[in-house]
């Protein structure tokens, strides 16, 4: 008996270690991945990951460091975890992609301890490969900021296999400490892990099926009881947390771009997108970094979509009522379902419509699913065709699964790299066609840009940032009305961005609405903080007007706020009063710039317009020199 265990250990640990390896391989090729979309933000420019002395800060702000009250994501186990990989690595990103593909191997692995709890270990074996080699996972593990799933979903199915591992008897405290603990780090790595305890109870009645300790649904909540006990004030204290950083449980806005999903028919789109999640588990061969319009089109009434969608969350609910009697159908239901609810926009909104990111730890249902099937085929000798055929299935799923993946994953390398994927994948998505414009400024190419900025606001004109992003193009363009019907969209969705204020001030100054650049101009002052640009666009909007005297004050301003003032600056100042008629103030502030620019050829050559002005006695202007010359005002969001 006793060699018969040891040989069963043997047999498992074997299987373990070709979950790990199969995890390894699969992902072995996203080391070579640099920091690309939210990486940017959140680790590459975010000076808190920077200074892993700045405990206080990295623990105790939004995990957004631009608006992050505003989204409501709080994830400071996340942020230390990236300070500490910066430390290390010295900013270099290889070290964040091999602890996330380790992690992952991690991950993989704790989906086959459970599953061999549950199941058998051939079950668990076929299970956990599935999770390893899932291409719905490429975005968490090759993308960097997938750690904060990676951590959370590591915590939680610990917490699972400790809490069905307890044995008969009263447990120690110390397993429910444990357990506590984990269910902290997972949330504090990513709010959604909020759920476990429900994740808790559903795998644990699926546990007590298969060893029978309990006769009733009674003597099971008596068990569990002190455990969930126990967990409620630690979610407490974490909503509490939330709460001081914050200043609210959710946030104000999680999708500022997506305003349909704070309004009545947010359950709508988020019954669409059930069947986006169905074809994602099983079928994920068409992926995605974007998943708002148009790739998913906004719904606001019943639709086919909608009931389809209804129809899945409601055979779901279903399922799950099924696990006292029959965990093979209950326990991937109910996994599922508690797992994806945070992010479903059901409950509350969310900053996305679907998001892959968001089905790393659901997706454990589908393994869940093949755990048991095969179970179910090893346990009827009668079924040997059917296993040999299932095995082949298998197989062919697996390798497809892995070249997927293995495809996949170099397309997170860089931003531009992610964007070029969505643009040849899904061009019909309004964040592909926004790229598209960006290329085709970039090349110059003035009227595919057009057409690209044109497409992308018409696929979803709810986007103030994007509708801002348009105007400054036709700014750039010589096309100052266009700017105007674009940045006063923009303004009317989001008045409070002072960056589309100051490009509105330039729009209006070529269109000759003085009065209404001035507006503009001081609104972006009020909105945003100070700039000496914004002064200058008052200065220029106080030229246009006459008032030369208030617009060379204006000019002053603007240096003043910089403090000692730059070259160009001095050049602005020195033009207002050249054309105010103040020619000795402005010969002064024209050496001050000469000598700010010091043997700078370029900006001495930007120069000699204004000094010949001065000479002739003419009021003179500067080319290049002044007001949002290229339609980039400072005072970004």
């Amino acid at each position: 008996m006793q060699i018969g265990r040891i040989d069963l250990w043997r047999n498992q640990r074997a299987l373990a270690l070709a979950v790990l390896l199969i995890a390894i391989a699969v992902y072995a090729n996203s080391v070579a991945n640099g920091f690309a979309y939210d990486d940017v933000y959140i680790i590459q420019k975010n000076e808190r990951v920077h200074r892993l002395g700045d405990l206080r800060n990295i623990w105790l702000t939004p995990y957004w460091p631009m608006q992050g009250t505003v989204y409501g994501l709080y994830r400071p186990l996340a942020i230390f975890g990236y300070a500490v990989q910066w430390a290390i690595s010295g900013g270099e990103p290889w070290l964040f992609h091999v602890v996330n593909v380790v992690v992952h191997a991690g991950v993989s692995l704790l989906v086959f301890v459970l599953l061999v709890r549950l199941t058998s270990p051939m079950g668990a074996l076929l299970g956990a490969a599935l999770f390893a080699v899932h291409p719905v996972h490429t975005e968490v593990v090759a993308n960097v900021v997938g750690q904060a799933e990676l951590v959370a979903a590591a915590a939680s199915l610990a917490a699972c296999i400790l809490f069905i591992g307890r044995p008969a008897e009263p447990v120690g405290w110390g397993r429910w400490l444990a357990i506590a603990g984990l269910y902290a780090v997972a949330m504090l790595a990513k709010e959604s892990a909020i759920v476990l305890p429900a994740l808790l109870a559903a795998v644990d009645l699926a546990h007590e099926r298969r060893r029978g300790w309990h006769s009733s649904l009674i003597a099971h909540a008596r068990t569990i009881l002190p455990a969930i006990v126990l967990l409620a004030p630690v979610a407490i204290a974490f909503l509490g947390l939330r709460v001081h950083v914050l200043g609210s449980v959710t946030g104000t806005d999680a999708a500022p771009w997506l305003p349909f999903l704070r309004e009545d028919g947010r359950v709508f789109v988020a019954l669409r997108a059930w069947l986006e999640y169905v074809r994602l588990l099983f079928w994920p061969m068409d992926l995605s970094a974007d998943y708002s319009p148009g790739v998913i089109v906004p719904v606001t009434s019943i639709t086919p979509a909608v009931l389809g969608g209804a129809g899945f969350l409601a055979a779901t609910i279903i399922f799950t009522l099924a696990l006292p009697r029959r965990p093979d159908v209950g326990l991937p239901a109910a996994w599922f379902l508690f797992a994806i609810l945070p992010v479903s926009n059901l409950l509350v909104p969310v900053g996305i419509v679907v998001a892959e990111r968001t089905l790393y730890l659901p997706s454990v249902a589908v393994s869940i699913v093949a755990a048991y099937a095969c179970l179910a085929l090893q346990s009827d000798e009668r079924r040997f065709r059917i296993r040999r055929l299932a095995a082949a299935a298998v197989a062919v799923v697996l390798v497809l699964f892995a070249g997927r993946t293995v495809l996949r994953n170099p397309e997170w390398k860089s931003t531009d790299t992610i964007l070029a994927a969505l643009l040849r994948d899904h061009p019909e998505s309004y964040r592909a066609q926004w790229y598209a414009a960006h290329l085709a400024s970039q090349r110059r190419d003035t009227e595919a840009a057009a057409e690209h900025w044109g497409l992308a606001c018409r696929l979803w004109p709810r986007d103030a940032v994007l509708l801002t992003e348009c105007g400054a193009h036709y700014l750039r363009a010589a096309s100052p009305q266009r700017a105007v019907e674009y940045l006063e969209a923009s303004r009317e969705m989001k008045p409070d961005v002072a960056r589309t204020h100051a490009l509105l001030a330039q729009a209006y100054l070529e269109i000759g609405r003085a009065e209404d650049a001035l507006r503009a101009a001081e609104q972006a002052m009020r909105v945003g903080r100070p700039e000496p640009v914004f002064h200058q666009l008052r200065a220029s909007a106080f030229r246009a007007m006459g008032d030369h005297e208030r617009a060379a004050g204006a000019a002053r301003a603007a240096i003043s706020f910089g403090g000692e003032g730059s070259w160009s600056e001095w050049a602005f100042y020195a033009q207002m009063l050249l054309q105010g008629g103040s020619h000795t103030a402005a010969a002064a502030a024209l050496d001050t710039a000469y000598q700010r620019a010091g043997e700078d050829p370029r900006a001495r050559e930007a120069l000699a317009p204004l000094q010949e002005s001065l000479s002739t006695g003419m009021p003179g202007h500067l080319p290049g020199v002044g007001a949002a010359a290229d339609g980039e005002p400072a005072g970004r969001e």
